[in-house]
């Protein structure tokens, strides 16, 4: 019973710092404790392309299907082994295909032959030795059907974080400008989406027919640039 008078106050404080606490932790995040408003700002930076890619093809015709499939084997073998002089050019055997070959005869339409197609693949940033291998590749009667460039993952990358960055920093400057606008005092992000995109001007590629060339040279490139964009949207509270 002595100790009913202390155990009475230690019940009471407890009643009143529930409330307080329960009230401290729940963040007024939503209208009914505020107001929000929805905002967007971007960070933009117009960059080199550095990566080229290009595309060579093999193809022979004929009436015996074996006999081309052997002979592109054998001009598909000799580019890759002088590729691998260029260990700085990714180089890729890409799509692969034997179609019939028709001819109109007597209203009818007759097989006259074959044609055996194979394609192989270039990627490098170092556009110099890329471009050096393109034009030995064609010595060896592979045709260049196109040609063109991008940034490269790496770079792209990099640029990207620091767009983020900074188009983090310009959201959060309109942000807390735009609630003390509007009146209030105190202010905290809600909703926050941030997205990255790349704009490339529309550049004429080299085409097939202006590369058909009777004697194999490298060809005259121009990388180009492409714009990189990163735009964070989203909600701020404020109060």
């Amino acid at each position: 019973m002595k100790n009913l008078p202390w155990l009475l106050a230690v019940v009471i404080a407890l009643l009143v710092l529930v409330p307080l606490a329960a009230g401290a932790s729940r963040a007024p995040l939503g209208p009914d404790d505020g107001f929000t408003v929805q905002l967007s700002a971007w960070a933009e930076q117009e960059t080199v392309n550095d990566l080229l890619t290009a595309v060579l093809v093999v193809e022979r015709s004929g009436p015996d299907s074996a006999r081309l499939a052997v002979a592109v084997a054998n001009l598909m073998r000799r580019a890759l082994g002088e590729a691998d002089r260029y260990p700085e050019v990714k180089v890729s055997s890409a799509a692969y295909a034997t179609q019939p070959v028709y001819q109109r005869q007597d209203g009818k339409n007759e097989r006259v032959g074959w044609r055996v197609r194979q394609s192989l693949q270039l990627e490098s940033t170092e556009v110099e030795r890329a471009v050096e291998l393109i034009g030995r590749l064609q010595a060896f009667d592979l045709q260049l059907t196109g040609l063109h460039f991008t940034v490269s993952e790496q770079k792209k990358e990099r640029l990207r974080a620091a767009l983020t960055e900074r188009a983090v920093d310009a959201w959060r400057g309109q942000a807390e400008a735009a609630v003390k606008r509007l009146g209030g005092r105190v202010w905290r992000p809600h909703e926050v989406r941030i997205d990255d995109e790349r704009h490339q001007p529309v550049q004429p590629l080299l085409r097939a027919e202006a590369l058909s060339l009777s004697q194999p040279v490298e060809p005259a490139v121009e990388a180009g640039t492409s714009r990189l964009r990163v735009t964070v949207s989203g909600t701020a509270w404020g109060r």
